[in-house]
């Protein structure tokens, strides 16, 4: 699957090759198709940078976080030694595991097992305001650097109102790549005439700000921040 496509920006602007010129002439097919791609690409890329993820669909992911131990003088785990924080969102973890030969041996990693309704398990992981946590019951991870290995599902599932919400501000942001573009083409066309520059009405709120205000902050709510943590990639 494929967050947005240039036919759904199309579709979403009106646009097409006869609306855009190429060195002074009309698009052609080829050119508008490639165009395309260009357009899609940077405004998804845009996107994920801005929001701190490497996709917004479903996707495997595979993090090393750094085991914490027991923080207290009488060698007690505090919560934040037991609880771990996912870098993504996560609809499903895999599998939690740790090195339990860490600073002495190959690694070898021990799959610990997640708490369910028949079982106790060594963890149990649940979603907070779209912040993913694991948080260990017994059996937790020694100190140690990227000794901790958790392998899990990140992303929105398909059909998602998420993904539905993202997808509008993707044809969103790539409408404004194509304005810009219109703006600069018609300036020169006008100036080209000699006529009065009638430019502004293609004009963009923030002009070459192409991730605008109102964008940016309907995006903010998939957003990962990054507070200096331990987890890895």
């Amino acid at each position: 699957m494929v967050l947005f496509s240039w036919t759904e920006v199309q579709q979403f602007t009106g646009f097409s090759s006869s609306d855009f010129k190429d060195t002074g002439a009309i698009m052609n097919t080829a050119q508008w198709a490639a165009f395309g791609t260009v357009v899609v690409n940077s405004a998804l890329q845009a996107m994920q940078r801005f929001c701190n993820v490497s996709d917004f669909e479903s996707h495997a992911v595979v993090e090393y976080h750094n085991g914490r131990g027991a923080s207290e003088d009488t060698m007690t785990y505090t919560e934040s030694d037991r609880t771990y924080h996912l870098r993504e969102y996560a609809t499903a973890v895999a599998t939690v595991s740790e090195n339990i030969y860490y600073g002495s041996a190959a690694p070898s990693f021990a799959t610990r097992w997640e708490q369910s309704p028949a079982t106790f398990g060594d963890y149990v992981w649940w979603n907070d305001m779209q912040m993913t946590k694991i948080r260990f019951h017994q059996n937790v991870p020694c100190k140690g650097i990227r000794n901790v290995k958790i392998e899990y599902t990140g992303g929105y599932p398909a059909g998602s109102k998420e993904l539905d919400e993202l997808k509008t501000i993707g044809l969103r942001l790539s409408t404004n790549f194509l304005l810009y573009k219109k703006k600069i083409g018609e300036s020169q066309t006008i100036r080209a005439m000699g006529t009065k520059d009638y430019a502004p009405m293609f004009s963009l709120a923030e002009e070459r700000a192409i991730m605008t205000e109102d964008i940016a902050r309907d995006l903010c709510k998939y957003r990962r921040w990054d507070f200096g943590g331990d987890h890895l990639r």
